[in-house]
């Protein structure tokens, strides 16, 4: 089977976009399908997978199945949002639309800046702050003091006092599947910079690596950032891969993510040859979260 695909990325963090906007039947591919297209040495290449669809929610604009590049299933992903408000604003509606589009998260709503500038509503801020939990994680050599805040997906952040220097991967490695969280947690990590600037990286779950940029998890270092020190809003926010900035000022109440995105390539792909048992994924709901 043979499909037409582009490919994007949001300061270095990559998604296949398949579009089925304009389609009644979904495509059947399966987790193992989803694993060989992202694959860097013999698919595409990529962090995530994306099908966009139309929603069956009134006054919602579109949907997406989103899959990581195990293909897993996930409930949200900030920098893939970001490429899609773009991709659909462009190919399907007009600048300057604000759209609304059904995530296992939630409804996200997202517009297309100048500058291919793309920024999405994370989720609304309560009244009472954040939903901030400090889990301490204990290994066999090591005791590490996160603070977990779910920002679509779970993430546990721990600040850091030189980024570069850090241990990033085998720290990630360690703890994302950690016997404290019940489906594993992104592991982020952030470094103070000034008032309202942070350098952050998040090793990611269902990527098993850490990864250009990380939308859900810059915005789960700027909350804690901002909760735990007195901050001038928006917070910047430097990632391997560019820039970020999260609003996470009390005065909006709404968390935004903001940043540039890019168009890598549009192409055909086949279905990668092999003997596939798995469950189909599209139109299920199979697939670990």
């Amino acid at each position: 089977m043979r499909f037409a695909f582009t490919k994007m990325h949001g300061c270095g963090n990559d998604f296949i976009i398949v579009d089925n906007f304009r389609q009644e039947n979904r495509i059947p591919l399966t987790r193992p399908e989803i694993q060989a297209l992202c694959d860097r040495h013999f698919g595409i290449g990529a962090d995530g997978f994306v099908v966009i669809r139309r929603s069956e929610l009134e006054k919602v604009d579109m949907a997406w199945d989103f899959f990581n590049s195990d293909g897993s299933t996930a409930e949200m992903c900030g920098n893939a949002a970001r490429c899609v408000i773009r991709y659909a604003t462009e190919r399907h509606f007009s600048l300057g639309t604000v759209l609304a589009m059904e995530t296992k998260a939630g409804i996200v709503k997202g517009k297309l800046l100048p500058n291919d500038i793309s920024e999405v509503t994370m989720f609304p801020m309560k009244d009472t702050g954040f939903d901030i939990e400090e889990k301490i994680l204990s290994t066999e050599k090591n005791v590490f003091q996160t603070l977990c805040v779910n920002t679509g997906v779970p993430h546990a952040v721990i600040e850091v006092k030189d980024i570069s220097s850090y241990p990033i991967s085998s720290v990630g490695k360690l703890l994302v599947n950690h016997a404290a969280f019940k489906a594993g947690s992104n592991i982020t990590f952030y470094q103070r910079v000034s008032t309202n600037k942070i350098t952050s990286t998040t090793f990611e779950r269902g990527v098993e690596e850490q990864t250009y940029a990380c939308g859900t998890g810059a915005t789960a270092a700027a909350i804690v950032f901002a909760e735990q020190y007195m901050q001038d809003f928006p917070v910047e926010v430097t990632v391997p891969g560019g820039e970020l900035e999260v609003d996470v000022s009390p005065i909006s109440k709404i968390v935004l993510l903001r940043g540039q995105t890019a168009y890598v390539c549009d192409g055909e792909a086949e279905t990668p040859p092999g003997d596939y048992h798995a469950a189909t994924l599209f139109g299920s709901k199979k697939g670990k979260g």
